[in-house]
């Protein structure tokens, strides 16, 4: 058992240096510069008044973490605050794990889970997804504490963290599906009191939040359901990253599950956990955040992964070390695959940097800019104070909802990333009939996608920046 531990703290350690040795490696994701803009912003006293709680899904206490992480090292100590909430998320992982299953099985999972492409992508990513994977995780822990000791005190505990998760995104709600079905699981006859009590707290937390922000949490609901973005994806390229990314855990939950035998109902439960995001994405079409949403249900499959791998470790009929050289088999191309998927995720965007540093240095305060995919620029431009406001860059989706104030050629700089959301026919053209644009910049960035015939395949991302000649 002492060896056990010794190699959890060792892979844990292991995993955090990693994670935290590659934080450089691309520019700014979109969502990122949302929510680092938006934390600054409620920092300095305008997160209501911006009006973000009317469309974004989740709280605003990840983005004032991710400021202030942004303030001390760049974005960088944005995505090493991720890291840590993504740690917390491990560790209740590997404790849940030893609670059901022993420390063997905690050991397995541990690994198992270190070595998960989705969950390394995941976790040195600054967006709201790792504290709510950190409130998820550390609920499912603190029921399995619960049945352990018999003392409510942790299922308080679960429901508090439950509502952080929730808080922190939305539609995390969906993972009180596993979480009361192991506490049903567990307790049997005791759930029938644990449950309502779960939800009493759970529902005090949820009004106490949403009471005082209800106007504009009351508008995120319609404003989700009229914007659906799809990207021109097709329903089968996202079962094929579905299956590419959760293929080989879920193989191994099922072995796990087999192997569970007096506890196949709590393990049938950890299982369809695993069904719950790829239901929803292929139900609704949605190919947006399908590889961060993943790691919610890997959360409670990992136990049975780590089960699995500990009973192949420790199986004596036989011939032990050729069960234990499998075991080790199964966890190298488990790495081999997690590197594979991590050099397929890591480079899946553009890098805005070169771009970014090039505005930053010649716009003035004052000057409007017409940029297609603007957070990522927009995080730099405002906390290089070179904008007054977020709100001086207006984007594509800005104008797309006739929210341009001025004309195209009173701008003062056009930028066209050609990211996922590039300007109309119209714009473009219209853009050019003024006749006054300068091209005085470009980059080009090669990025990795999986393409309509479902392969990845790596191709180039031209940046172009244009300055207005009549406005200097």
């Amino acid at each position: 058992m002492r060896a056990y531990k010794i190699a959890f703290w060792l892979v844990w350690g292991v995993w955090l240096v990693f994670c935290l040795a590659t934080l450089d490696y691309n520019g700014p994701f979109f969502d990122e510069g949302i929510y680092i803009t938006a934390g600054q912003r409620t920092l300095e006293g305008h997160g209501i008044t911006d009006g973000y709680l009317a469309w974004f899904g989740g709280s605003l206490l990840w983005p004032v973490g991710a400021a202030l992480g942004y303030n001390t090292a760049g974005l960088v100590g944005a995505r090493a605050l991720a890291v840590l909430t993504a740690a917390v998320a491990f560790l209740a992982l590997a404790r849940s794990t030893e609670n059901l299953f022993g420390p063997g099985a905690s050991f397995w999972a541990a690994l198992t889970f270190a070595l998960s492409g989705p969950f390394l992508a995941f976790a040195r990513l600054a967006v709201y997804d790792g504290l709510a994977l950190a409130g998820i995780a550390v609920s499912f822990w603190a029921v399995t504490k619960l049945h352990k000791s018999d003392d409510r005190m942790w299922l308080a505990i679960s429901a508090v963290s439950f509502m952080l998760g929730t808080i922190a995104k939305y539609p995390m709600a969906l993972m009180v599906l596993p979480i009361l079905g192991i506490l049903l699981c567990l307790r049997q006859q005791k759930a029938k009191i644990d449950i309502p009590i779960f939800a009493f707290i759970s529902a005090a937390i949820g009004l106490a939040f949403y009471l005082p922000a209800r106007e504009q949490l009351g508008q995120f609901l319609s404003w989700r359901l009229q914007n659906k973005p799809s990207f021109g994806v097709l329903p089968k390229t996202i079962g094929f990253a579905i299956f590419y990314l959760s293929a080989a855990p879920a193989c191994l939950a099922v072995a796990g599950w087999l192997v569970a035998r007096q506890r196949r109902w709590m393990g049938g439960v950890l299982l369809m956990s695993l069904a719950i995001w790829p239901a929803y994405h292929l139900a609704l079409e949605d190919p947006v955040g399908k590889e961060k949403h993943l790691v919610f249900g890997f959360l409670f499959a990992y136990p049975l992964v780590g089960l699995a791998m500990s009973a192949l470790w420790e199986r004596r009929k036989g011939r032990p070390w050729l069960h234990r050289a499998a075991a080790l088999a199964i966890a190298a191309a488990l790495a081999a695959l997690g590197l594979l998927q991590l050099s397929h995720s890591d480079p899946a965007w553009p890098d805005a940097r070169p771009a970014a540093d090039y505005l930053t240095a010649n716009v003035q305060p004052g000057d409007r800019l017409l940029i297609d995919e603007s957070w990522p620029y927009t995080m730099y431009l405002y906390t290089e104070g070179r904008i007054q406001s977020p709100w001086d860059v207006v984007d594509a989706y800005r104008m797309s909802q006739g929210q341009s104030e001025i004309d195209l050629c009173a701008y003062d700089w056009f930028v066209n990333s050609q990211g996922s959301y590039r300007w109309s026919e119209a714009i473009l053209s219209g853009v050019a009939q003024c006749g006054t644009f300068e091209q005085v910049f470009d980059t080009t960035d090669i990025v990795v996608g999986l393409g309509a015939d479902l392969d990845y395949v790596r191709y180039p991302v031209q940046i172009v920046i244009w300055r207005n000649s009549v406005q200097e």
